[in-house]
C-alpha cells in the first residue's frame, strides 16, 4: 500500500455510490503504511536528514487525509446500505459497523460482542492483571520544543514544549539527554 493506491481508491470511491472493493486486511495494511512512515521520519530526524524527515511526514499527513476522506466516503455508503438492509462489499470492521446500525435502525438491543458471519474470528486475548503502580522517582525538565516520538514499542509521546515537566520510558529519556534536550530530576520519596 501506498498514497498512489489510497489516491486511486479516493477517486472509486467519489465516482461510484456502492463500495469499492477493498482486500480484506486493507485496515491492517494502512496501519502498517503509517507505523512506516512514521518510523523513517524518526530515523530520519535521528541521523539530522531534515529534508528526508519532512518529505516523510509530508507523507505521512497525506496519507492520513486521504484515509479519512475514504473513511468518512465509506461510512455514508455503509450508512445507506444498514438503512437498505443489504450488507455487501464490507471489510470485517465494516461488517461490524454495519451490525451495529442494523440494530439501531430495528430498533433491537445493540450487540457487544457481533456477529462476524463468513469472517474469520479473532482470537480473545486474556487480559492480564494490571502492572503494580510504579513510584515515580524521576522526571525530566524538557529544554527546547520536541515533536511526537515513538519508543521502541512504537507508543507515541508528545509533543513536548520547552519547560515542561515530564515523565518518560528510559529509551526516550536516553536520547534527551544524549542530546541535551532534557534535563533529568530526582524526585524524593
Amino acid at each position: 500500500m501506498d498514497i498512489i493506491k489510497l489516491r486511486e481508491l479516493l477517486e472509486r470511491e467519489l465516482s461510484s455510490s456502492e463500495l469499492a472493493e477493498l482486500d480484506e486486511d486493507f485496515y491492517r495494511e494502512f496501519d502498517s503504511l503509517i507505523k512506516a512512515l512514521k518510523l523513517s521520519a524518526e530515523s530520519s530526524h535521528e541521523r539530522g536528514e531534515d529534508i528526508e524527515e519532512r518529505l516523510y511526514l509530508a507523507q505521512l499527513n497525506i496519507a492520513e487525509r486521504l484515509m479519512r476522506e475514504i473513511i468518512k466516503i465509506r461510512l455514508h455508503k455503509i450508512v445507506d446500505l444498514a438503512v437498505e438492509g443489504l450488507p455487501y462489499g464490507m471489510t470485517a470492521e465494516e461488517k461490524r459497523i454495519f451490525t451495529i446500525l442494523r440494530a439501531f435502525i430495528e430498533r433491537e438491543e445493540i450487540p457487544v460482542e457481533v456477529p462476524t458471519e463468513g469472517v474469520e474470528k479473532v482470537e480473545e486475548v486474556p487480559e492480564e492483571e494490571p502492572l503494580p503502580r510504579r513510584e515515580i522517582r524521576e522526571a525530566y525538565l524538557v529544554k527546547i520544543d520536541i515533536p511526537k516520538v515513538l519508543d521502541p514499542e512504537l507508543r507515541e509521546y508528545g509533543p513536548f514544549k520547552a519547560g515542561d515537566l515530564v515523565t518518560l520510558p528510559k529509551a526516550i529519556a536516553k536520547v534527551l539527554l544524549e542530546r541535551d534536550a532534557a534535563e533529568k530530576i530526582k524526585i524524593a520519596p
